[in-house]
């Protein structure tokens, strides 16, 4: 059944009102009609079948007809710190985090980020945006992927002092630190995991890392791209808390 996230205050009573790119793919994408029905998503971890009862200029009223008893969040919320890199790859990782579960995506300005503070764009956000709501929604989840505005790592370090659990992947690592052995104890509450840039992790990065309290760990035997690296590391989490 098609999914749709509508914003909480379209909600009134049990009438949810939808309008924007939605509508537009309900009419004219599904080319649904009164009677036909669909499930819509407030963000707040919920779902509520409805059925629609018209359409007006731009807009689309259903019913609420019953909540929907599903769960399909993670009992982990993760949130994935990722130096930032190129708008294709960075599109590409925003929408499979989306369906892996992941909470939120915050990018980070690392020594070694290729893309430079400033180029961020209002434009760039909202398109990120509208990406995690097309993956969440074919995904079937209940909560919209989280996309946080970009920091430099200063910031970043002072953000991270809100999760319990704190890892960064490095190449670079000494030692038998396994991400298996980071985990091993995650059941619930919050993680936060950073991954570098195209060019990695620099030294003096990783010694700040290190100094606030993140285990670093390794991914395996191979080196894997900055744009796999999430991926990974978001299914690894999965299998640990979920499977």
């Amino acid at each position: 059944m098609q999914r749709y996230f509508i914003a909480p205050d379209r909600f009134t009573g049990t009438t949810v009102v939808i309008d924007g790119g939605d509508f537009h793919h309900i009419k004219n994408v599904m080319r649904m009609r009164s009677g036909d029905r669909i499930t819509v998503c407030p963000g707040d971890g919920k779902a509520y079948l409805t059925e629609i009862e018209g359409f007006s200029k731009g807009e689309v009223m259903a019913r609420l007809i019953s909540e929907i008893p599903e769960d399909p969040e993670m009992k982990v919320r993760v949130t994935i710190a990722h130096g930032v890199v190129k708008t294709k790859k960075q599109e590409e990782v925003v929408r499979r985090l989306a369906e892996l579960g992941a909470d939120a995506y915050l990018p980070v300005y690392m020594e070694r980020s290729i893309v430079k503070a400033g180029a961020e764009s209002a434009a760039k956000a909202m398109r990120l945006t509208a990406i995690a709501k097309e993956a969440c929604e074919q995904s079937q989840r209940t909560r919209l992927l989280r996309i946080l505005p970009p920091v430099n790592f200063d910031v970043f370090l002072n953000h991270a002092k809100n999760y319990a659990v704190k890892i960064y992947a490095y190449e670079e690592i000494c030692g038998d630190v396994s991400l298996k052995s980071a985990l091993s104890d995650l059941k619930d509450g919050n993680v936060i995991v950073l991954i570098g840039p195209e060019g990695g992790i620099s030294p003096t990065e990783a010694e700040r890392l290190s100094a606030e309290g993140f285990t670093a760990v390794g991914l395996g035997p191979r080196i894997l791209r900055t744009e796999t690296a999430p991926l990974y590391l978001m299914s690894v989490i999965s299998y640990a808390t979920e499977l």
